[in-house]
């Protein structure tokens, strides 16, 4: 009877079958007059598998309700771990406890938050592990199952990611990576009795140069911020080559602090310092020497003088040396001196960002400089568990397009084989991040104008100017794909018509469409608009990807199908007749978006966010578990 009752007590709360049992045997002990001898004692550890158990059972409930469902399946994975184990707990031995909570505390490496798994709670279960009390034993069944949680949290973390992407973007089909090949139950399990928590957290890890090259950026930003950060630049007018003002020593330790800069010898071979290369060899050579402020445009507040040594080719700055020893004029900080050293590490730093290069501080560069080393933190972590949604079982080969930083990669054997420039989706018309697989190649590509171009951009242009079709080669078909006469069309009702521009020179889609099935009606190809290549920042198409040098991938990309090489493209090309060719093998795509470049594996750079998704990734990274 007393079993019975303990077996319906496991389906109430772990302190009423404590309770229950417990006072049951003890009244029984008093009814028979006996002491309680040592094998009397309960066993805590049967006690505790037993609540692990009910509360698994409980839990299963709320799965098979669907009350307990997450994207990573958790609640079933803790059923699992504790039903291989037969219930029993595993972290009853401080060395193990101790073990998780090292292992946990280095999260905070990978972006991730230590406090998120519970690191101050289990810290506080330490001391009770040697407790035989059964007074003791809900407070450890909590720490057991908050360990655990923690312990399968935090691997699947590394692994998927502990932002779920689909979440935040309706267009995302990549599916969560499936971790057991590298760690089941039973080899999680293992790992904890066996001393081996350090080794699967970083086996589970992204084995990827470009997770490491995050991880690398995270520990020196991090050391920049401990040190205090760099200087923010005020506002002002714009900084150019040979400006003397205030600002300029600020921009100097600015980029000195993040590496851009470095000072260079003192003097250069003809014996000039880099300062006096801009103002002249006498400019600097006195205490007294000071210099006029300059009448330009870009120099119209105080303590601000715009100079240049070639006064021949200079149409916006005056130079005045004071060179009297009486003169009141203070004397030049060469520090305060925008000089050639200091130009080209804005213009590093500006290839770097993706901004024009032209080595001048105007708005973009100062706001950018601007951008605080907390919020450069940030968004590496963000990237970390962007980086940490992909890079799991990427295909040795595949065509990467970098959105963010418009620019494709062709990788083979996975090594990068072929690199070009990209232009994106605007702002407003973004391109979409997911996967697919190239299956095959338009040459000639004709372009049906798709219906949101014709509402907002080409609908608009034909109500001006009907003629707009003929001169831009489009043909105007009904329902049917019969075409019509332009004229007979109401083009302020034009109902449902459909507007085909023809394949040929200026052709909207070049000379090749690269296909791969999507929902969103995106594909790569070749374009017209070839000096757009040239901008930094490239988002300028309507959602697809328009490709620098695209017949050089399609070349690539038909390598393995035969009869396609170079010449039968070209024939094909020349003819000037639209034709499609089936990939003898298809070629995975992955549309992926970063806001950090990795360099190196010590060397970070980070990209405009061009469509504004790292603040909603960071939210929901800082989000507690």
């Amino acid at each position: 009877m007393l079993e019975l009752r303990c077996w319906l007590a496991r389906l109430v709360s772990l302190q009423g079958v404590l309770v229950f049992c417990l006072g049951l045997g003890a009244a029984s002990a008093q009814a028979w007059g006996d002491k309680p001898s040592a094998k009397d004692q309960p066993d805590v550890a049967a006690l505790m598998a037993t609540e692990i158990e009910a509360q698994m059972v409980a839990l299963q409930l709320e799965v098979a309700e669907g009350r307990k469902t997450t994207r990573h399946r958790l609640p079933e994975a803790l059923i699992g771990f504790y039903a291989q184990r037969e219930y029993r707990p595993i972290w009853d031995r401080s060395e193990r406890l101790e073990q998780l909570i090292g292992s946990l505390e280095t999260l905070e490496a990978d972006g991730l938050t230590p406090d998120d798994y519970y690191v101050k709670q289990l810290r506080l279960a330490l001391p009770l592990l040697g407790s035989n009390s059964p007074a003791d034993v809900p407070t450890r069944v909590a720490d057991e199952l908050r360990a655990t949680n923690a312990y399968l949290y935090a691997l699947y973390h590394l692994y998927n990611g502990k932002v779920d992407p689909a979440g935040l973007d309706s267009h995302w089909n990549f599916d969560p990576h499936d971790m057991s090949p590298i760690a089941d139950s039973a080899r999680i399990a293992e790992s904890v009795e066996s001393g081996q928590i350090p080794q699967l957290f970083e086996k589970i890890r992204p084995q990827h140069v470009i997770y490491r090259s995050f991880k690398a950026g995270l520990v020196h930003y991090r050391l920049l911020a401990a040190q205090g950060g760099w200087p923010s630049l005020p506002a002002g007018p714009t900084l150019k080559p040979c400006m003397v003002d205030p600002v300029v020593a600020i921009l100097r330790q600015r980029l000195q602090i993040t590496g851009e800069y470095s000072p260079p010898a003192l003097l250069d071979a003809a014996g000039l310092s880099p300062a006096q290369k801009c103002l002249g060899t006498t400019s600097l050579a006195t205490s007294s020497a000071g210099l006029i402020e300059s009448t330009s445009d870009d120099a119209t507040t105080d303590n601000v003088v715009t100079t240049n040594n070639d006064a021949a080719s200079s149409d916006n700055t005056a130079l005045v040396v004071a060179a009297s020893s009486a003169s009141s004029a203070p004397a030049i900080d060469p520090n305060q001196v925008f000089d050639e050293y200091l130009v080209e590490a804005v213009k590093r730093f500006q290839r770097e960002q993706y901004l024009e290069v032209d080595g001048a501080i105007g708005p973009a560069t100062r706001a950018a400089l601007n951008i605080s080393v907390q919020s450069r933190i940030d968004q590496i972590r963000v990237n970390l568990d962007r980086a940490r949604w992909l890079l799991h079982n990427i295909p040795n080969d595949m065509v990467l397009v970098d959105v963010a930083g418009f620019k494709i990669t062709y990788v083979k054997a996975g090594l990068p084989v072929w690199r070009s420039r990209v232009q994106v989706g605007m702002a407003y018309r973004t391109s979409p991040i997911f996967k697919s697989e190239i299956n095959y190649i338009t040459l000639n590509p004709t372009w049906t104008v798709p219906p949101t171009i014709l509402r907002k951009d080409v609908l608009p242009k034909i109500r001006k100017d009907v003629g707009y079709l003929h001169k831009n080669r489009m043909r105007v078909l009904d329902s049917s794909g019969k075409e019509i006469n332009p004229a007979n069309v109401n083009w302020s009702s034009p109902g449902n018509v459909t507007i085909r521009q023809d394949a040929g020179e200026g052709a909207a889609l070049g000379k090749a469409v690269i296909r791969f099935p999507n929902s969103y009606a995106v594909y790569l190809h070749d374009t017209p608009h070839q000096k757009l290549f040239d901008k930094s920042q490239r988002a300028f198409s309507s959602g697809c990807i328009r490709v620098e040098r695209a017949l050089e991938l399609v070349e690539l990309l038909l390598a393995d199908t035969p009869s396609w090489d170079a010449d039968a493209i070209n024939t094909a090309l020349a003819a000037g007749k639209t034709r499609n060719v089936t990939l003898a093998k298809r070629v995975p795509i992955l549309l992926a978006y970063w806001t950090v470049d990795a360099l190196s594996e010590t060397q970070i750079a980070f990209k405009p966010d061009i469509y504004a998704r790292d603040a909603a990734v960071l939210a929901a990274l800082n989000r507690s578990n």
